[in-house]
């Protein structure tokens, strides 16, 4: 997982332990090699069933964490 990845799957972990079902990220930066990195991060989480994406336009994604992603959070050192 890179480091963009962890921080979105940390972010949403994070959400959820306080309740949240949907987390939204936005997305830090708007230069094209930024959002091909933005863009294979959440491919990450969701092609390794760690997320759901429920909603993603040119500067956020929308997304809540599957049971495999609450495992792999509760497994993380934050």
């Amino acid at each position: 997982m890179d480091k963009i990845a962890r921080t979105i799957m940390e972010r949403a972990y994070q959400s959820y332990l306080c309740g949240g079902d949907v987390y939204t990220y936005r997305f830090e930066s708007e230069s094209k090699a930024m959002k091909m990195k933005y863009d294979k991060a959440v491919k990450y989480l969701e092609e390794n069933k760690l997320a759901e994406i429920k909603f993603r336009s040119d500067d956020k994604v929308r997304l809540s964490l599957t049971d495999a992603g609450i495992e792999y959070g509760n497994s993380m050192d934050i």
